[in-house]
């Protein structure tokens, strides 16, 4: 529940925790100066204006490199700053789409899907912060910044796996597979119904083998050949038939069906088999693995009170994870605009 007087979203709490806000009128050429001034010192400036933008406004990365020789200019755009389709503007799901995962994402039989969250927004933002430090560790050697042209498209071509490669090399195009993995025009399906859900079990010869002795171990007569199966690559010429692919999928289905996915998991370990539950977000939110290493936090929101948030994704030994609530716009006005420009005398 929204408090008083405040707007927010669930969005905006998570993917703004831990930052400070200032808001900028950049039509106005005093804040355009604060804002030059903020890059005298910093290391980076993100921007995701549409191509030319930031220039016609004094701010672009020529504007600033003589003022900042250091900054690390970094550009966001659908599309990247040349090219055809430079200043054509896009969405999350457009960058699925244009970047191609759209094509391998769904059901073999139906329509392209887009994932359920915004993964082109969020690939393309870990390219720009990769980019970034590759940036930075050049400026350790060179002493300069530079500008990056990050692409929204360009991020997700490079989401795609080896199906652009067989295309390239071979002329095949990677269908859809729905709850499979897709090899060229075959596909090896992963995702298996159990007792309580779903699990994912990987069929790589290996897995077949310990598999078939985990049947057995569990009183189940395997009526596959291990050993045959085993010797059959996922891709090439020599492949199994459908028949065959569907006669074995089947078994391991009705293996799996009466059982948990914890216990299918716990005994897959024991087997060495590459198994796993398919998550639900209330078995991320109550994982004991998760709670262990302290992932979620506590925060107390200004427009949604106190929520627990997603914490750090890695550990560092010598600076931790420090998770604040996401700011209200332009909530470090002050902090950032008038107490840096006028920055208190330390006394003797």
């Amino acid at each position: 529940m929204l408090r008083e007087d405040e707007t927010s979203s669930l969005y905006w709490a998570q993917m703004n925790a831990g930052k400070r806000s200032i808001t900028l009128d950049l039509e106005d050429e005093r804040d355009r100066e604060r804002l030059r001034g903020l890059c005298e010192t910093a290391d980076f400036l993100f921007e995701s204006e549409a191509p030319g933008n930031m220039s016609a406004l004094g701010l672009g990365y020529e504007d600033l490199c003589d003022r900042a020789p250091q900054l690390i200019y970094v550009s966001i755009t659908p599309f990247g700053q040349s090219g055809p389709k430079s200043m054509w503007a896009a969405s999350d799901l457009i960058g699925h789409v244009s970047g191609g995962l759209s094509s391998l994402v769904g059901d073999p039989d139906r329509a392209p899907l887009r994932p359920s969250v915004e993964q082109a927004y969020n690939i393309t933002a870990l390219n720009a912060g990769s980019a970034a430090m590759i940036a930075l560790h050049a400026r350790h050697l060179t002493g300069r910044g530079q500008h990056v042209d990050v692409s929204m498209q360009a991020a997700m071509a490079n989401t795609l796996g080896n199906a652009r490669l067989y295309y390239e090399s071979d002329g095949i195009i990677t269908e859809r597979a729905g709850g499979a993995r897709a090899f060229a025009d075959r596909a090896t399906r992963i995702i298996y119904p159990c007792a309580d859900g779903y699990v994912a079990f990987v069929r790589v010869p290996a897995s077949i083998t310990r598999l078939h002795r985990w049947m057995v171990a569990e009183g189940v007569d395997p009526q596959f050949d291990a050993e045959r199966w085993a010797s059959i690559a996922i891709a090439g010429d020599d492949l199994p038939t459908q028949d065959e692919v569907t006669e074995l999928e089947s078994e391991i289905e009705r293996f799996f069906a009466p059982r948990g996915a914890q216990a299918l998991y716990e005994s897959g370990q024991h087997f060495n088999v590459m198994i796993c539950p398919v998550n639900t977000m209330q078995d991320i939110v109550d994982s004991p693995q998760l709670h262990a290493r302290e992932f979620f936090d506590e925060v107390e929101d200004p427009a949604l009170g106190r929520i627990k948030v997603p914490g750090a994704p890695l550990k560092m030994s010598a600076t931790p994870w420090q998770t604040r609530a996401a700011p209200t716009p332009g909530q470090h006005n002050h902090e950032v605009l008038v107490d840096r420009a006028h920055p208190q005398p330390v006394g003797d």
